[in-house]
């Protein structure tokens, strides 16, 4: 396993249900056009990293975006499980309204940024950070790795790596579609290098 090396972790390009403000959690919307600018946006955002692979969350809206990676960059895609996005369990599908009208005590805390929370039926965003640092620690390649995964989970791992200070809100870490942080992983620790970045969506109404 390389001692040291660099990860530019992604969040997926706007999907349709990300516009229309439902929660998707694991299930499945297409990225939506301006999603799709998004990723033009992206190539000259990324062009000084020179990937050796790019993995991915196996959601459809993550893979739209990775494999407009892996093909600017000639990188190979691989697929993992563990970067997928805070399954929401009863709250998936739903909007933000729907939730606090049907479970107004665990939809207050979610969106008050509670890390611990654990939507009916689904998991806390603290257990989905916790399995995406998992997947990094174990990625084993060369050189500079992109990843693509979700909003909520991205966060939480942001959030678990800047001091997991529970009296701070994760969303406060929520990145924008699109934006890219980057991490290094020092043999089995990870620190933020930066996080955030979106300057690339500045132009043409893209964040």
């Amino acid at each position: 396993m390389s001692e040291s090396m660099r990860f530019i972790v992604v969040r997926h390009a706007e999907s349709e249900w990300n516009q229309r403000g439902i929660l998707q959690g694991q299930l499945e919307s297409p990225t939506s056009a301006r999603g799709l600018r998004q990723i033009d946006a992206l190539p000259g955002a990324l062009a000084g990293y020179a990937f050796s692979a790019v993995i991915s969350s196996p959601s459809r809206r993550a893979l739209t975006t990775a494999q407009a990676i892996s093909q600017a960059h000639s990188a190979t895609l691989h697929l993992d499980p563990r970067l997928h996005e805070q399954h929401l369990g009863d709250f998936q599908g739903l909007t933000a309204a729907q939730i606090l009208e049907r479970n107004p005590a665990v939809g207050d805390a979610l969106f008050a940024g509670d890390v611990a929370v654990v939507p009916p039926g689904g998991e806390s965003v603290l257990e989905a950070a916790n399995r995406l640092r998992q997947a990094l620690l174990c990625w084993e390649a060369e050189g500079d790795t992109c990843v693509v995964t979700h909003g909520n989970t991205l966060a939480g791992l942001l959030w678990l790596l800047d001091g997991a200070d529970f009296r701070v809100p994760f969303t406060r870490y929520s990145p924008h579609n699109c934006s890219y942080s980057t991490l290094i992983r020092h043999g089995q620790s990870l620190e933020i290098e930066n996080w955030g970045l979106a300057t690339h969506l500045l132009n043409g109404n893209l964040l």
